[in-house]
């Protein structure tokens, strides 16, 4: 378990057996693969795995995992990463690897759910393809701050500039800005799929794992 203090980007010390390092291992090598296939093929991947209206209305209902696993750029797919590794680790050590995986894919899924109905409301403003794991990430922020709300935290924002705040005040705070960039969208930020995937996490664990204890 944790130290009462958790320092939340300090250090890196995989263990490859862990689903949670897989899962970081498994999207930065397909990131690598998205960079070879966009500069020696024209295939057109985006239109067959990232998450869109039009592509579930053409059947292609893998978008819903396969957007997960796709990332706009280097720093899209570092954040996420990293955010998954230092989150993930604790909770697949409470919640087991099968429920974790299935905690992580799940928020991700309501995530993209909910990004499409944003979408369907207001094409203008939502109506691009998603991709990265956000929603998923979201999603084990949302389940850690239920399973230790009070656990403190420090932030290292830029990796640099720390910031101590409770577990749940990250996800209080993670929730106000997905709410406002949702209702005032001034970037290509999918914060409707971060609020999904907050929402996917705390389903999944009321549903899945209604013992839970928090510290």
């Amino acid at each position: 378990m944790a130290s009462p203090r958790e320092t939340i980007g300090d250090g890196f010390a995989p263990d490859f057996r862990s689903v949670t390092v897989q899962l970081v291992i498994i999207n930065t090598v397909i990131f690598l693969g998205e960079l070879w296939v966009r500069k020696y093929t024209h295939w057109p991947f985006t239109t067959w795995l990232a998450l869109s209206i039009p592509g579930l209305k053409s059947g292609y209902f893998w978008q819903l995992i396969t957007y997960q696993f796709l990332h706009g750029g280097w720093m899209h797919l570092l954040l996420n990463c990293w955010a998954l590794y230092v989150f993930g680790q604790e909770l697949e050590e409470r919640l087991g690897r099968g429920r974790f995986l299935r905690l992580y894919l799940f928020s991700g899924v309501v995530g993209g759910l909910i990004q499409l109905l944003c979408a369907w409301l207001a094409p203008k403003f939502f109506g691009a393809a998603v991709v990265g794991a956000s929603a998923g990430v979201f999603g084990l922020i949302a389940a850690y701050a239920a399973l230790f709300p009070e656990r403190q935290l420090t932030l290292l924002i830029f990796f640099v500039l720390p910031i101590n705040l409770r577990a749940k005040t990250l996800l209080f705070w993670g929730v106000i800005v997905a709410l406002i960039g949702g209702l005032f969208p001034m970037d290509n930020v999918a914060h409707a799929a971060h609020l999904g995937g907050m929402l996917g996490g705390l389903v999944y664990l009321n549903l899945m794992h209604p013992n839970r204890t928090g510290s």
